[in-house]
């Protein structure tokens, strides 16, 4: 997990307990794994079928290929495995390789490092009648954004004192701006700055290992939430620069609320394909999935 993250220091706002760094980082690793079984995935796609007489792996290519048609609409079966000049097989697989290539400090290009909080007090949110008083030409000073109807708000997000230092991002109309309600979890894109919400540990979700080892025959996937799982989800604003996509139901009609979770995935998958491959929760419910090879997951539950 480091040192491609910062971390606020013991006691500081925003601060991670040590409990949530030790989980975080068990389930950083099994995300890591987990994304790299989906890019395997895709091989593993590109070659034939197996033979009937290799019936482990045979069940594992046909597992994934139900995966990949069923959360990015992507078609592959025993008669037309992926080809390489498949270009939206291609792009599903580059936004997974991303998000490895964005922790592997071996790559030159890659020197950024990212934020992570526990919770959103690190925040200092300024109103609209709001104003940084200090020098203009103050680094410190708080970034504006004018929207809707010229109403005036900033927000400035202020790190640990001895950091010196201020991040900024655009404005987030509301007054808890990224833990409110069921929220495990936020990234602010333009900051670099990933939070989990005090739910996701207060949820007590199992690693991602020990969650396949309790799966039984008839689980939703939607059931097995990991930290793991918002890993995945959380790197594809971080790192891919997903926004949450909006959501369609079965008839692919727009409804309130973002494309998170299987049914929802699934239905943008069927209408709005292209939409889905930018879609952060379709990248996670497929890996881990994946990482779940114990069992078939092509219509959204547990299949032995």
């Amino acid at each position: 997990m480091t040192p491609a993250y910062v971390l606020a220091g013991r006691n500081a706002r925003g601060s991670c307990s040590d409990q949530n760094v030790a989980d975080l980082r068990i389930a950083f690793g099994e995300a890591i794994k987990a994304v790299k079984q989906a890019v395997q995935a895709f091989e593993n796609l590109r070659g034939p079928r197996p033979a009937a007489y290799h019936p482990k792996t045979r069940r594992t290519w046909d597992r994934q290929a139900q995966l990949l048609k069923a959360l990015f609409n992507l078609n592959v079966d025993k008669s037309h495995p992926l080809t390489p000049d498949n270009e939206d097989a291609n792009v599903v697989q580059g936004y997974f390789q991303k998000m490895l290539d964005g922790h592997d400090y071996n790559i030159p290009s890659v020197t950024r490092k990212y934020w992570l909080f526990c919770g959103d007090n690190w925040l200092v949110w300024m109103g609209p009648s709001e104003t940084y008083l200090g020098d203009d030409s103050d680094p410190k000073r708080t970034l504006g954004e004018v929207f809707g109807r010229g109403a005036h708000l900033a927000q400035v997000f202020t790190l640990m004192k001895e950091m010196n230092m201020y991040i900024y991002s655009l404005p987030i109309q509301a007054p808890n701006p990224q833990c409110r309600g069921t929220q495990f979890a936020s990234t602010l894109i333009n900051a670099q700055a990933t939070t989990f919400c005090p739910l996701s540990f207060d949820s007590e979700m199992e690693s991602l290992t020990a969650t396949k080892s309790g799966i039984k025959a008839g689980d939703p996937l939607d059931s097995k939430m990991t930290l793991a799982h918002l890993w995945i989800h959380e790197w594809g604003h971080l790192i891919n620069t997903f926004i949450d996509e909006p959501s369609v139901n079965a008839a692919g009609i727009p409804i309130p609320g973002d494309a998170n979770q299987w049914t929802r995935v699934v239905n943008l998958a069927r209408h709005v394909p292209d939409r889905v491959r930018r879609a952060p929760d379709a990248y996670a419910l497929f890996a881990t999935a994946v990482f779940f090879d114990n069992y078939g997951w092509g219509t959204g539950v547990a299949e032995k």
